[in-house]
């Protein structure tokens, strides 16, 4: 898969991915973000991830890059639903100094478009942590709409945090981005 947006291009991962993978999973500061706790993830787990991945028919893992060609992150799919025409989504801009730029944003409406326009897609789902500011703020500002609470659900550093569930349907995002279908 190779998609162009206006700021990023979306590409399958490759093996030459996975350092980086590595790098960004290990930051403390982005598996607080994405998981809540630390990652401690190796070459050798995200190799077998990525071989893995390889045979999975309900998962897609895509790198993010700059126009520039540089890797700045990764989005991913999960749980895809081919006869209900849904899948979850993760997303993380692991080089730091991309943040606050725009490049989630445009990584997120460039795989949507995708999504919703030619692979028929119906629903995409998401969860965040109540403290990812950052991240709700882009979700929110993509179409995503808040519908429902994991009440709790991240214990993290001696307190518990709400998990916010998240989606986007179709006719949503074409209606925000005035795409006509």
């Amino acid at each position: 898969m190779n998609l162009a947006g206006n700021k990023v291009r979306i590409r399958n991962i490759t093996r030459a991915d996975i350092p980086l993978l590595v790098k960004w999973k290990n930051d403390p500061e982005i598996a607080d973000l994405v998981r809540g706790a630390p990652i401690n993830t190796t070459f050798e787990i995200e190799s077998r991830r990525y071989e893995k991945g390889l045979g999975e028919y309900d998962t897609l893992r895509l790198i993010i890059e700059s126009l520039t060609g540089s890797s700045i992150g990764f989005i991913s799919l999960g749980s895809i639903d081919k006869e209900n025409r849904k899948a979850e989504l993760g997303m993380l801009i692991g080089e730091k100094r991309m943040w606050n730029q725009g490049f989630g944003t445009d990584a997120l409406v460039t795989l949507l478009r995708h999504l919703f326009l030619e692979l028929d897609f119906h629903r995409v789902g998401l969860e965040v942590f109540e403290y990812n500011v950052r991240a709700k703020k882009v979700y929110e500002k993509t179409g995503f709409t808040i519908e429902g609470l994991e009440r709790q659900g991240l214990y993290r550093n001696g307190r518990y945090y709400d998990i916010i569930l998240m989606g986007i349907l179709r006719d949503e995002f074409l209606g925000k981005y005035r795409i006509f279908a």
